[in-house]
């Protein structure tokens, strides 16, 4: 099932696991090939929702995902965006209504709380956050090998 993003005729909907090849574009390389052995799983997980959005040719331009977890800190079901690109110029235009759908589907869910993360190289992620109100707080990150 799909539906109209606001403010950008594309349509926005669920990720099927044929999509993978066609978000490899948004995502970069799968160096070591975990994405490809892991988005089965992912795109069954419930904890995890992973959306696309679509041009009415159905090219995959933008997508979005948010990561579910109950927390004990937070109170309740807390909601990461664990990642949002697109393909536009400029992105922030769809990158916006891709990041107002992750909030309202995590509202949906239940959850008091939404993080973001975001790659340091990422200022048009960055800047659509601050601009829709996230504050800056520290989070602590370390690649375990």
């Amino acid at each position: 099932m799909s539906r109209l993003l606001p403010g950008t005729g594309l349509t926005v909907r669920r990720t099927r696991r044929r999509d993978l090849t066609r978000l490899a574009v948004l995502l970069g390389p799968d160096r070591d090939g975990w994405r490809a052995r892991s988005f089965r799983r992912i795109v069954a997980d419930l904890g995890n929702d992973v959306y696309v959005a679509e041009s009415s040719g159905g090219e995959i331009i933008g997508m979005v995902s948010v990561v579910y977890a109950r927390s004990l800190v937070h109170g309740g079901l807390s909601a990461i965006i664990d990642g949002a690109r697109a393909r536009h110029d400029p992105a922030r235009e769809l990158l916006e209504p891709l990041v107002a759908f992750a909030e309202e589907r995590a509202r949906k869910r239940g959850c008091r709380c939404l993080t973001a993360r975001v790659d340091r190289e990422d200022a048009e992620l960055r800047a659509t956050l601050l601009e829709r109100g996230y504050g800056s707080g520290e989070l602590m990150v370390t690649e375990l090998s």
